[in-house]
């Protein structure tokens, strides 16, 4: 009652929302800038069961935006460190640990498992692997992208438009893990806000309250102070989501 009492005051949520948070399984893949503040404010939502996928070692290059990781552990795998730092915050969950990176051989087993998914790896290949999964399973995933001091964040819900229906021209040719981006500056607040957007979708889905981001693109660029949605159609010759 304690921890979650300003959670119980919200129309939104009360007791009843509070109790579905509790029994949800959510996934979050990508444990870095964006996945970083997005477990840890789903982990104190008190999200019953967080799965967290990543096969990175923490590096001194991640601290800049990386906010679940200290110093001390440069060298260390991610999940094991991020599952220590989620359960110190919130002992009442259960953390479960994909020390792997998402591909399309291994996607649909893992994402199977959730109610939820967030998408907060930074390759395409990654990206369209994830997004082609949930689509198949008709599991709901929240996408979410940094550059610079811009980010986008989107939502797929079944029936929706999906990643692939968005970025048309990204090519998931590869692994993930072999296809890593070039690299680019990232404003740590940028990934914070994405990040944290991500949660609060998956909440909002979770608690059955608000405004989805389905079929709409929300993007923000912080050295304007603008946030705007664009609204975007499924794509009906879309190979992941169009009706066969």
């Amino acid at each position: 009652m304690d921890r979650y009492s300003r959670h119980y005051l919200l129309e939104q949520i009360g007791k009843d929302g509070q109790q579905k948070l509790g029994a949800a399984r959510v996934l979050v893949v990508g444990m870095g800038g964006l996945g970083s503040p997005a477990a840890l404010y789903l982990a104190a939502a008190g999200t019953g069961t967080l799965g967290i996928a990543d096969a990175d070692r923490v590096d001194l290059t991640n601290l800049q935006r990386q906010v679940l990781y200290r110093t001390k552990d440069e060298g260390r795998r991610k999940v094991e460190v991020a599952k220590e730092s989620l359960l110190e915050l919130n002992p009442g969950i259960s953390v479960a640990v994909h020390d792997t990176f998402i591909d399309g051989d291994n996607a649909g087993s893992i994402v199977s498992r959730y109610d939820v998914v967030l998408c907060a790896i930074d390759s395409f290949q990654g990206r369209l692997a994830l997004n082609d999964a949930c689509v198949a399973a008709t599991i709901p995933c929240i996408h979410a992208g940094v550059s610079g001091l811009e980010g986008q964040v989107m939502t797929y819900l079944p029936g929706s438009s999906c990643y692939r229906c968005v970025f048309p021209f990204a090519s998931d040719d590869g692994r993930p893990d072999q296809a890593k981006p070039p690299l680019f500056g990232t404003l740590g607040p940028a990934a914070g806000i994405a990040g944290t957007m991500q949660a609060a979708e998956a909440i909002k889905y979770i608690c059955g309250f608000g405004s989805m981001l389905q079929n709409r693109l929300l993007v923000f660029d912080l050295g304007m102070a603008s946030f705007s949605t664009l609204d975007v159609r499924r794509n009906a010759s879309c190979r992941a989501c169009s009706v066969k």
